[in-house]
């Protein structure tokens, strides 16, 4: 099918008739010049010349046709091998999260590629369809609305840039699903993923409830832009631990790939300290543990060390890693709530995640200093003290510990929750869950009721999050495989909810939750801390998984450390009235953070922070002034950087049209997304040049003006004084 992208373009080709209307109203006069030195000649016998020469009509018929063939590239011609009718709309979700910066010698980043493909994209629409282009790390955002004319959206494309977030495609079906609610008839949608296609970037759970009552058909094609076999090493984790009365940085290092790499970790910025270094070997699919030592007596007050990863590799933004050394307390306190349901210690409601927190004890000497209470026996000393409050199956609390749990929460401190049957609904609903203020409420969703029978498995599990990325092993991890018998069935979040489900049960249960409140930080697990309810916690990921929690709840407020995107909160000092404070980022720019007091203390926060490295708080105020240190870390989710499976992916998406594509990176980037469109306009624009071209071969060659010549005349035949015949006229 062949149309106009802009057939109003055509009116110039009227453009045409002009010369024509000239030459046909322009007066035939001859205009006779005396010359006196012949005027005693004898008249002699003229031949005319013809008023159009033929040469004339081939060079009117060349600029004719540069003219036309102007006029139809300007009207964007378009050829289409589908043979659809109706409209189209078109979606463009270009991957902006950090992994599109994988750097290739001599060839551009992923990056670069898509944009190049994304504009040719903007331009492939047929009269009638409309486009946009949506921007999606680990969060999704909009250029604008649907446009028949998306062009207008090439300039804040261009202008656009990675982030430091990971890859969630899933994020943008949130968006697309309001933007085709309400369709135009005989309308279909075309997606265009242009990523570099990781396997934590999908979820399953998403997309099918994407697809589900769509009301529009669907195709949809990956444009894959990374490098077909890629390989990245990045340190996962580092904390400082003490064990046997000497004092190491413990650091995590991950890699992926093909084969084995040779790396050394190094720590920059502790003076004094030398070249605090190691070498490592990484094997593809697993962690290397390292442990450089730090001498007992050295000063750690105030200082941040630099680890790094030398030499850098592909993805270097994660081969760096802060760590605040003066923040760190000897031992991470626990608060343990467990009821006391049953004299028979492997019953207990809490049994399974004491054990764990043992182990995590014994891993990191003082690592976790544990207090375990009943919740009809707990004090809001007990409250003060913690850092974090874990409770297992409890069914209520007074209210007076329930206030002093509020306030330690909203102080910076962390709260883990796991359900149980004790559990009473009607207090979590009435005291924990607040509808009209979601702000303020420990719960992001009502409970409903116990759902039993069958075996539900985690589905939709967000592996692009910090707590559960580092668990994404699907060869040898078992969170995947975790089933549940009873869990309880919670309503809709409210609307300004700051929570986000990690996992689900099914397709409409929430299993793992997260949600801020105040400075701190709410998990909750959809089960038991024992295996009353699921055998979570008898899976080889479930230490690793309790391990993630503690240092997700702990880390704002011991380590002071964040992710790239993620909300920054955490707590100084009460410094009295009329506190001010100001915020220089590692990049040297000034902010503004928000200071909200609490109670004795000063809650600091900044909604999000779009740079990696160390950041200088300085407040001040009646009561004195400090000065502290925050450090802000690229996210840790696309650092694995093995591709998803295309089965795997077409299986998800169902009965909608699904392809994979590989573009070449040499090849031009309208023969990556073709989709049956071929555009016409550069190819009528090369075809005029080349018009342009001849037009001026032949006016050289052709035209007497340019290329004068004399046929023959009498006086140049005979003299002067030749006798009376027939002149020959120059041509």
């Amino acid at each position: 099918m062949f149309t106009l992208l802009a057939p109003f373009a055509l009116a110039a080709a009227a453009l045409l008739a002009i010369p024509v209307i000239i030459h046909l109203l322009k007066p035939k006069r001859v205009r006779t010049m005396p010359f006196s030195s012949l005027r005693w000649l004898r008249t002699s016998q003229h031949k005319l010349s013809r008023r159009i020469q033929w040469h004339q009509v081939l060079l009117f018929l060349l600029r004719a046709a540069f003219l036309l063939l102007l006029v139809f590239a300007l009207a964007k011609p378009i050829f289409s091998t589908s043979g659809k009718r109706g409209f189209t709309e078109r979606f463009i979700i270009l991957d902006v999260s950090r992994s599109m910066n994988y750097e290739q010698p001599g060839k551009d980043t992923p990056f670069a590629h898509a944009k190049k493909i994304a504009r040719v994209l903007l331009a492939q629409g047929l009269p009638g369809d409309r486009a946009t282009v949506l921007l999606t790390a680990n969060k999704t955002t909009a250029l604008g609305p649907l446009a028949e004319d998306p062009t207008r959206y090439v300039a804040r494309l261009e202008a656009a840039r990675t982030g430091l977030g990971d890859t969630d495609l899933s994020s943008a079906l949130d968006v697309l699903r309001p933007m085709l609610a309400t369709p135009r008839p005989n309308t279909h949608a075309e997606l265009f993923f242009l990523t570099d296609n990781h396997q934590g970037s999908w979820s399953q759970g998403a997309v099918a409830g994407f697809l589900e009552n769509l009301p529009v058909p669907v195709s949809v094609q990956v444009v894959d832009v990374g490098p077909s076999a890629p390989r990245n090493a990045w340190i996962a984790d580092a904390r400082p631990i003490e064990s046997d009365g000497k004092r190491y940085l413990h650091a995590r290092i991950g890699a992926s790939g093909n084969e084995p790499q040779e790396r050394t970790v190094r720590v920059k910025q502790l003076a004094g300290l030398g070249d605090l270094s190691q070498k490592v070997t990484l094997a593809p699919g697993s962690f290397a543990e390292v442990n450089l030592p730090v001498p007992a007596d050295y000063d750690l007050d105030g200082k941040v060390a630099e680890l790094v990863l030398e030499p850098r590799d592909a993805l270097p933004d994660d081969d760096q890693f802060w760590l605040n050394l003066d923040t760190h307390a000897a031992a991470v306190r626990v608060l343990l709530l467990e009821p006391e349901t049953t004299q028979i210690e492997a019953l207990q409601p809490g049994f399974h995640l004491r054990m764990a927190l043992e182990v995590l004890g014994q891993g990191e000497a003082g690592g976790l200093q544990v207090t375990r209470r009943r919740p009809e026996a707990v004090t809001t000393t007990d409250f003060a003290s913690a850092d974090v409050v874990v409770m297992a199956n409890v069914s209520h609390l007074a209210d007076d510990r329930l206030l002093a749990m509020e306030a330690r929460i909203k102080s910076g401190a962390g709260l883990l929750m796991f359900l149980g049957p004790a559990v009473q609904p009607q207090f979590y609903n009435t005291k924990l869950h607040n509808p009209a203020h979601p702000n303020e409420g420990l719960l992001p969703r009502p409970l409903l009721q116990v759902a039993q029978g069958g075996l539900a498995q985690f589905t939709r599990i967000d592996w692009t999050h910090p707590l559960l990325a580092p668990l994404f092993d699907p060869t040898f991890g078992d969170f995947a495989r975790v089933r549940a018998r009873t869990f309880y069935t919670f309503g809709d979040a409210p609307a300004g909810s700051p929570s986000q489900v990690l996992a689900w049960f099914g397709e409409t249960t929430p299993a793992i939750m997260e949600s801020s409140f105040g400075a701190g930080r709410v998990l909750v697990v959809n089960s038991t801390a024992n295996d009353e309810w699921s055998d979570l916690p008898r899976r080889n990921c479930f230490i690793p998984l309790i391990d993630q929690m503690l240092h997700r709840l702990t880390r704002a407020r011991l380590g002071r450390s964040f992710q790239a995107g993620d909300l920054v909160a955490f707590v100084l000092p009460g410094l009295g009235q009329n506190a001010t404070a100001t915020l220089a980022t590692p990049g040297g720019r000034t902010l503004t953070p928000i200071l909200q007091p609490l109670g004795h203390e000063l809650s600091v926060r900044l909604d999000s922070a779009d740079e990696a490295g160390v950041y200088a708080l300085r407040a001040s105020g009646d009561a004195g002034s400090t000065r502290v240190n925050f450090v802000v870390h690229a996210g840790r989710g696309d650092s694995t950087v093995t591709k998803a499976d295309a089965e795997t992916l077409r299986a998800w998406w169902g009965k909608a049209t699904f392809d994979i594509i590989h573009p070449d990176p040499s090849a031009r980037p309208e023969e990556a997304v073709a989709g049956g469109r071929v555009l016409l306009w550069p190819w009528l624009l090369a075809l005029g040049a080349l018009v342009l071209m001849a037009e001026m071969y032949f006016v050289h060659r052709l035209c007497p003006v340019m290329n004068p010549a004399v046929t023959g005349s009498t006086v140049a035949k005979h003299g002067i004084m030749a006798p009376t015949s027939k002149a020959e006229v120059v041509s």
